[in-house]
């Protein structure tokens, strides 16, 4: 009886190996954050290469409603993990809540938050060491094809708690990405709480045409063993995105309860008119600001208690120079941002 167990326990990598590599395996979903996922299987190939598991020890979401992804090794090969969604996502913002001090990774490690559709269509936050052990600017938005002048943007990035909130804002024209020190679902209690802030707005921009799902990804670089030789594991404890509900209930969470329009005319070259409809109980706090590329405020245009209705404002641009410029909404939890460019 003890030889048959020893005899078994040594098919148990080759079985996993079979379990994750048969063609005729159905393909594994997870609802998580109001949608559906998919979960990537079998390998090797990319990112990495590596090899990917579907199983529940790989890939998992708990009964608070967070996404448990775990690189975890085999028999004598590691796994990765990766979802996306089932349906393609369109322009509007995606939003990670992670958990985990992802400034402190194994310098193999990467974990990917993005939409994608093919390597020339990929918007993406990632954090990693690349290999290099040192390297202090973990952190990195980018527009492929990352080889393209001006399509990369990297920062350092360290973390004083496990709570980081990641998100980029996917318009026509133009991404703006964020990452933040803590879970928010709209603006942090102050610009001190970002941890960088950066606006795409070359060539490279995907269409939403194109059918780009949401992805997560935790994954090993040149598919090389972490370095520590130890299971790792990253959760997400929420996303938000274009025609997503999420599942996490938390208290400073609302829905978007107001519109924001596109100024008229655009371009301008001096002034240029924005309208906006807010919707509260009794009057709620709105604040319409501009910003620049960098991200500094350059103009508020309001900033007082209003009842729901619709409002209408000038802005006069007169001092400013040539160039792309941004308006804020921001009311309660809720933020919207739109792109405007002036013209001298």
């Amino acid at each position: 009886m003890k030889k048959r167990k020893i005899r078994f326990l040594y098919l148990l990598p080759f079985l996993f190996f079979l379990s994750v590599n048969n063609p005729l395996k159905a393909q594994r979903i997870i609802h998580f954050a109001g949608v559906d996922w998919e979960v990537k299987n079998g390998g090797p190939y990319g990112p990495g290469p590596n090899y990917w598991s579907d199983s529940p020890q790989s890939v998992w979401v708990d009964e608070s409603g967070a996404l448990h992804l775990k690189i975890i090794k085999i028999g004598s090969t590691w796994y990765c993990a990766e979802v996306h969604t089932v349906q393609p996502t369109q322009y509007g913002e995606h939003r990670f809540l992670v958990d985990g001090y992802i400034d402190r990774m194994d310098k193999n490690m990467v974990i990917g938050l993005f939409v994608y559709a093919d390597d020339a269509a990929e918007i993406d936050i990632e954090y990693s060491k690349w290999g290099d052990p040192n390297k202090t600017d973990v952190g990195s938005f980018t527009v492929q094809p990352y080889t393209t002048p001006g399509n990369q943007y990297t920062f350092e990035s360290p973390l004083d708690s496990a709570a980081t909130t990641h998100f980029f804002d996917w318009q026509p024209g133009y991404v703006m990405f964020g990452s933040m020190h803590g879970h928010y679902y709209g603006a942090p209690p102050s610009q001190n709480y970002y941890i960088a802030q950066w606006v795409y707005s070359g060539n490279d921009n995907p269409d939403d045409s194109e059918n780009l799902h949401t992805h997560i990804n935790y994954w090993l670089m040149n598919g090389q063993a972490p370095e520590n030789l130890e299971v790792q594991e990253i959760i997400i404890n929420d996303v938000v995105q274009p025609l997503s509900t999420s599942t996490v209930p938390m208290k400073n969470k609302t829905p978007h309860s107001m519109e924001l329009e596109q100024n008229y005319p655009n371009p301008f070259n001096e002034a240029t008119r924005i309208e906006y409809f807010v919707k509260a109980a009794g009057k709620s706090l709105v604040d319409l600001s501009v910003f620049d590329l960098s991200g500094r405020k350059v103009k508020t245009l309001v900033h007082t208690l209003k009842p729901s209705g619709r409002y209408s404002v000038l802005f006069n641009a007169r001092n400013l120079s040539s160039g792309i410029y941004f308006y804020k909404l921001k009311t309660g939890k809720s933020v919207l941002t739109r792109k405007m460019i002036l013209l001298r």
